[in-house]
């Protein structure tokens, strides 16, 4: 995880009353909501109801509930995103620009627990904000240094997004990276963010991953999903030794490969289960496919 980010905990336990103050409701209200099934609470000892942070994110996302206190839910930039306000005027490129990582993160966060995907927000305002940032060095010597701050701005805000899943340790792996050669940071780490919210365990081997490190990986991990992002462009030699690579992968493992460079593997026969992807929401329904495959009948 990048350094500095203070994560909310999907595994902190929250009381009735406590939900309720964050939801600006009465605790008689959340408790009918736990007794009718709309929230789901384990018990104590002593029969105090708990609710998983998590299940919190849950009910507010499928509900739109909004937030009164977003600090008691360990979202402090939520209430800083809601007193500047999120209307049109106010945009993930503008928080990048200035190398705001509060307003970035409440910025997300806030669309987030309104409804929106991980992925569609990779899919879009990340994608439109970074790809505005791409441009600056065209006419400013200076565009490098905001675009590699922006970078690390969303990779901050995408780490606490990805921090509140935590799928069992029985869940199936999905993993990958960038090929070496490739400096990207953020695609892989989205692809990770978005696996991990689909309920998968992602590893994220991160940039400028030699395929001898992806054959460990693999080896250890014994994934179920291995996507590779690519983003610099490879020679035809590469891109036959990464195809032959993706077609020697186990039959148990579904490889996907995207990325703005990726183009020369669309139409591959690399491997019998192999998808050349667009989107994180691709992505995203990759992962719940596999997720059902390895479900129990």
């Amino acid at each position: 995880m990048t350094a500095g980010i203070l994560a909310a905990n999907p595994m902190r336990l929250l009381s009735p009353r406590e939900l309720a103050e964050a939801l600006g409701v009465s605790e008689s209200s959340l408790k009918r909501w736990v007794d009718a099934g709309k929230i789901q609470a384990s018990r104590t000892d002593g029969g105090h109801r708990k609710i998983l942070l998590s299940e919190a994110v849950r009910f507010i996302r499928e509900t739109g509930a909004p937030i009164a206190r977003p600090e008691l839910l360990d979202l402090p930039e939520v209430a800083v995103a809601q007193q500047r306000g999120l209307g049109g005027t106010v945009r993930l490129l503008d928080h990048l620009l200035e190398g705001d990582v509060v307003g970035a993160r409440g910025w997300l966060m806030s669309r987030y627990l309104a409804g929106a995907s991980i992925a569609e927000l990779c899919d879009g305002p990340i994608k439109d904000a970074m790809y505005r940032l791409g441009e600056l060095w065209r006419h400013d010597e200076g565009g490098i240094f905001v675009e590699h701050r922006g970078t690390d701005v969303c990779l901050q805000a995408l780490a606490q997004l990805r921090a509140l899943h935590d799928p069992p340790e029985e869940a199936p792996t999905a993993l990958g990276g960038a090929p070496d050669g490739d400096p990207y940071l953020l695609p892989s780490f989205m692809a990770a963010t978005v696996t991990a919210a689909a309920g998968m365990r992602a590893v994220n081997l991160g940039p400028d991953t030699p395929l001898v490190a992806f054959d460990a990986a693999v080896q250890h991990h014994a994934p179920r999903l291995v996507w590779v992002s690519i983003s610099s462009p490879l020679s035809p030699a590469r891109v036959r030794g990464l195809i032959d690579w993706i077609e020697a992968l186990p039959g148990s493992v579904l490889p996907i490969v995207g990325g703005q460079q990726s183009s020369p593997f669309a139409g591959a026969h690399a491997h019998a289960s192999f998808r050349h992807v667009h989107s994180m929401a691709e992505v995203e329904a990759i992962a719940r496919e596999v997720l059902d495959a390895a479900a129990p009948a």
